[in-house]
């Protein structure tokens, strides 16, 4: 029998990650987590078969998150109201750490995702005030662009349309006249440079707005990015594939400029075997085609030429939760590299101890700073994990392009690079990678240029790819935190400061060249300690400073 309730007895609930600390409190009983997740779990199949109104009630989300190698739950995902939460507090206390399963975000900027703001009611203008615009948008060749989304603002009002097949949009705006239009935007779909029209001189009617292709297609020859000719088109070394793991969205299976070797959903209700391979946002392929796009005759090439990506999709929807399980997939993929190019502004304990569990699994891993101009966000902020902030190049975009708006008082020693406008910053950055106007692959067998931390991690994911294709010593070495140890050092050896402040550059832009780089020797390249120490951290580094010296003078004595 099911026991019905009203749904205004039904407590509001939130997601929450629940899991044990690193270090047990001695004067606490160690919690069991299979036996809380047996008691979790009955709790919620007694909810999910009560009826609500004479309907069945929504089942609450649970789920076990296991260790890839001991089989052990290390994190219970579930549903839970407030005072449930508490609940557990209160009974377990320190032994049990409980943390919402807050949502992630995508480190990318669109060109023209933003709308303008309309400072005008629609209500307080009448039909007589009304403004109609059409245009048509072209190419260079007076092709007309379908699908190109168009923005047209004046001081009170503005309006977004997309265009036709015919490449013809029309605009209304309300309370303004032609003279009054301060900016005209235009971001195609794929293929063609986005534009900024400021004060535009339009007519009523019969516009036409030329855009500029892209310097990569399908039909070749392929082309050379800016972001790889400063990098290096170094070509990786005969040998075992190097294996990167992209938590993202997906890829688009099918592209014939890039593949991917695997991969695996985190959708609650999908085929996990089959949902890595769609991509709604292109974003996951747009970092998948920067780490490696083909090296043959036609668009672009990926910073690295010879590695297995595994698409691990937890776009859309991601949180905390479904990133911890990526990296369990990860490890038990055995992959060399991770790239994610996502984050948060909430710090988490469990998901910092996935962090750990994947660099003691050998696992590099690689993070995109953030956009928000802000502090850098998770996972990137983690010690473990080499955050990476982007720059952009002068002259590697047109003027007129939404790239522009990027630009920074902060540019190179050189007068070369600038530091993007959006990036997050702060002494936990590790490296920059070029992160403005960067072409890339995307569904529909297209490239975009994109801009954001998002593309400037996959470059230094590449990059970490090479280094460690070119460093078969460290390839040969046990999975461990040494191993992945080795090969943040060696993109740290392989960075050139630019003349940036250190919060935007970290130690520089790394540099590929044919040669193998060093061996990084034992002892070396222990993880940068990125937020600053207390003070009794800052006395036991200044003493295991002091008895490393003094080790060092009797071995040379």
């Amino acid at each position: 029998m099911h026991e019905v309730t009203s749904r205004k007895d039904r407590k509001p609930t939130r997601r929450f990650i629940i899991g044990k600390p690193a270090s047990q409190p001695a004067h606490l009983q160690e919690v069991d987590l299979e036996a809380l997740g047996a008691e979790l779990a009955q709790r919620q199949e007694k909810i999910a078969a009560q009826t609500v109104d004479g309907a069945p009630a929504a089942p609450m989300a649970f789920k076990a998150m296991r260790d890839p190698d001991s089989q052990k739950i290390h994190t219970l995902q579930v549903e839970l109201t407030d005072a449930h939460a508490d609940e557990l507090r209160t009974r377990h206390g320190e032994a049990l750490i409980i943390e919402e399963d807050h949502d992630l975000e995508m480190f990318t900027l669109s060109p023209g995702i933003d709308a303008f703001e309309m400072s005008m009611a629609r209500e307080l203008s009448t039909q007589s005030d009304e403004l109609k615009v059409t245009l048509k948008v072209v190419d260079e060749n007076d092709t007309p662009l379908p699908k190109v989304q168009v923005d047209l603002a004046g001081d009170l009002w503005s309006d977004r349309q997309v265009t036709n097949t015919q490449g013809k949009v029309t605009l209304k705006l309300f309370g303004e006249t032609l003279d009054s239009l301060t900016q005209l935007r235009l971001k195609p779909a794929n293929g063609y440079w986005s534009r900024v029209i400021k004060a535009p001189s339009l007519a009523a009617q019969n516009n036409v707005v030329r855009l500029t292709a892209l310097p990569v297609s399908l039909e070749g020859p392929q082309a050379n990015m800016w972001g790889n000719e400063t990098i290096g088109n170094v070509a990786m070394p005969q040998g075992e594939r190097v294996r990167v793991a992209v938590i993202d969205s997906g890829f688009a299976d099918g592209h014939p400029d890039v593949v991917a070797a695997g991969g695996r959903g985190f959708a609650e209700d999908g085929d996990p075997e089959e949902d890595w391979k769609t991509d709604d946002s292109g974003h996951g392929t747009h970092v998948t085609g920067t780490i490696g796009a083909l090296n043959n005759a036609i668009g672009m090439r990926g910073v690295a030429d010879k590695v297995d990506i595994f698409a691990l999709r937890v776009f859309p929807g991601a949180s905390i939760s479904k990133l911890m399980a990526a990296i369990d997939t990860a490890i038990q993929l055995q992959v060399d590299i991770v790239n994610m190019s996502l984050g948060g502004p909430n710090p988490s304990t469990l998901l910092q101890q996935r962090m750990q569990a994947a660099r003691q699994a050998g696992i590099l891993l690689v993070a995109a700073a953030g956009n928000n101009a802000g502090p850098v966000m998770y996972p990137a902020a983690y010690p473990e994990v080499m955050a990476v902030a982007a720059i952009g190049k002068l002259g590697t975009f047109p003027e007129d392009s939404f790239h522009a708006r990027h630009i920074t008082p902060q540019v190179s020693a050189d007068g070369t690079y600038f530091a993007a406008g959006f990036t997050c910053r702060g002494p936990e950055i590790n490296v920059c990678g070029p992160g403005v106007a960067i072409i890339s692959t995307v569904p529909g067998d297209a490239y975009v240029s994109n801009d954001g931390t998002s593309m400037a991690s996959p470059h230094i994911a590449g990059v970490a790819a090479v280094l460690l294709a070119q460093n078969p010593q460290i390839q040969a070495m046990p999975r461990s935190d040494a191993r992945s140890q080795s090969l943040f050092q060696a993109v740290l050896d392989a960075a050139h400061p630019l003349g940036l402040p250190a919060d935007f550059e970290g130690s520089g832009l790394p540099l590929l060249t044919g040669n193998a780089p060093p061996m990084p020797q034992p002892g070396e390249g222990e993880i940068p300690s990125k937020p600053p120490m207390d003070g009794l951290d800052t006395v036991a580094d200044l003493i295991q400073k002091a008895l490393d010296a003094a080790k060092l003078i009797r071995e040379q004595a």
